[in-house]
């Protein structure tokens, strides 16, 4: 770690964003002077505060650290940081059972967050519950901006998901499946569905009847079906399930690409804590309803653990499938 180069980058960053060192050090709870230290490379912030200059920021630790953005300035600016989910002091229960408790959390343009947590923590009651299939108790969903309370046809518009399995006609083929999202969705790109088709590999099989399908070639039509609105937002629900490992590592790799290409933001709830840290940039835990932890994958690779590693020192459930 270059301490000199690093600080330079904080005061570059905070130039840009219009903060003085007293600004920082207010958002930070420490003194301006601490702040200066660090722009004249005399001291580092520890891993904590790197979190959170990261989010201040809207930049990765990583690049805090080695002292430079990952992509050109034009590509990361407040456009590239627009908020795509806004989630805020969402409450949810079954009668007397309270499975969501004041839920907050924000994804990014761009961003590829994970979320995990034990058995029963509320991962899917909290993805149906931001798509309105369960209807919270009190608290707020925004899908760029579009309030789900007062514009959820807007908000669900800009949302493409699978929940657990995709759920497609076993009788017809997969391009028909792929023509009827078009024609719900009033879109009449012929060539956007065929270059979804190649996209997802499937150009051999795709007049094939569904039924005839592998269980991997289901998860990428139904990806493939998922993103014909081009939507902001990807959720997924256990994309993983079932999938061979060449199926898991063709996913990954497809949703890498879209996050990168269509500066798409991806939300992914798995079991599989390792395709989980492959893929994803940031990580929510949820435990017992409630998000009990937000971090970086790279403060993860910074203390030189696994995410599962992590995630047992932060829920204490060491004898429990996550």
């Amino acid at each position: 770690m270059d301490q000199e180069k690093m600080g330079k980058f904080i005061a570059q960053l905070r130039t840009e964003y219009g903060y003085t060192q007293k600004d920082i050090g207010d958002m930070l709870g420490i003194s301006d002077n601490s702040v200066s230290k660090w722009e004249r490379g005399i001291n580092a912030p520890d891993i904590s505060t790197l979190t959170t200059l990261s989010k201040i920021f809207k930049v990765s630790v990583q690049e805090i650290l080695n002292g430079e953005r990952k992509f050109k300035k034009k590509e990361i600016d407040k456009e590239h940081h627009k908020k795509v989910l806004e989630v805020s002091n969402l409450y949810k229960s079954f009668g007397k059972r309270k499975i969501l408790q004041n839920i907050n959390f924000d994804i990014y343009e761009g961003d590829i967050v994970g979320l995990i947590g034990p058995n029963g923590a509320g991962k899917t009651t909290l993805i149906k519950t931001i798509l309105n299939l369960y209807k919270a108790d009190s608290g707020n969903v925004k899908i760029c901006g579009f309030d789900t309370k007062k514009n959820l046809e807007e908000a669900l518009s800009k949302i493409g998901c699978i929940i657990e399995n995709p759920d497609m006609y076993q009788n017809l083929s997969g391009r028909r499946n792929l023509q009827i999202t078009s024609l719900i969705n009033n879109l009449k790109d012929k060539d956007y569905i065929n270059s979804m088709i190649k996209f997802v590999k499937l150009e051999d099989r795709i007049d094939d009847k569904v039924k005839k399908y592998s269980l991997g070639m289901k998860q990428r039509l139904g990806l493939a079906n998922a993103l014909i609105k081009k939507p902001k937002l990807l959720i997924l629900d256990e994309p993983t399930n079932g999938l061979d490992p060449l199926g898991i590592k063709e996913l990954r790799e497809i949703l890498k690409k879209i996050s990168r290409e269509e500066n798409m933001s991806i939300l992914i709830s798995s079991h599989i804590l390792s395709e989980v840290e492959n893929i994803c940039d940031r990580i929510l835990i949820i435990d017992d309803g409630k998000i009990n932890s937000e971090f970086g994958i790279e403060e993860v690779k910074y203390k030189n653990i696994s995410l599962e590693e992590e995630f047992f020192s932060k829920t204490n459930k060491k004898d429990e499938q996550v």
